[in-house]
């Protein structure tokens, strides 16, 4: 059986009474201890982790409701580490794709002219390279595949896509309406 959604992402049309208790069930595991904008420890030394933490972070602060508590931090800490190990994983296998790219046409270019035998081992020990660089590219990307499914894993649990919040958008803090001149004058 799925986890239930807090209480801010459910819709369903409960009595007044059953929101009230599951609201005061809500708040008896909720921790005083916000999730703050800054980074934890465990990130220094992971710009692109700490990037990720703060949009994170921003998104959740602009929800009126709490949906990530201090329990997540552990949790959201992985998550943005997994999202700059995908960034590190897809420039690496770009750079061996890249050497692959080099050696194919190093080898086009070398098959166009008549071949010697020594022609001959070079060319093999290029299609060796070659090979090579491709297998490599192959794991780099099976790697980065089993990451991202992992990150989608997290980001349904931290309420990150439309389906773990179920097509209902969080209701949004409302912006303070700006203070009219006249009302301004007028309170003077």
């Amino acid at each position: 059986m799925p986890v239930k959604k807090p209480l801010i992402l459910n819709v369903k049309n409960d009595t007044k009474t059953d929101r009230a208790d599951r609201a005061n069930a809500e708040s008896m595991m909720t921790p005083s201890t916000e999730l703050a904008l800054k980074p934890p420890m465990s990130l220094n030394g992971h710009k692109p982790a700490a990037e990720i933490w703060k949009r994170v972070i921003g998104l959740y602060r602009e929800v009126d409701g709490i949906i990530a508590t201090a329990f997540d931090e552990g949790l959201l800490v992985n998550y943005c580490i997994l999202k700059e190990e995908c960034l590190w994983l897809e420039k690496k296998r770009g750079e061996v794709d890249a050497k692959s790219t080099v050696l194919d046409k190093q080898i086009n270019a070398f098959t166009k002219k008549k071949l010697t035998d020594d022609d001959y081992k070079t060319l093999y020990k290029l299609y060796k390279q070659y090979n090579v660089l491709n297998t490599r590219v192959q794991g780099l990307d099976a790697r980065l595949d089993g990451k991202r499914k992992l990150v989608f894993s997290i980001e349904q649990s931290l309420y990150l896509t439309p389906r773990s919040r179920a097509g209902v958008a969080p209701p949004v803090k409302e912006a303070p309406e700006p203070e009219d001149p006249t009302e301004k004058l007028l309170n003077e």
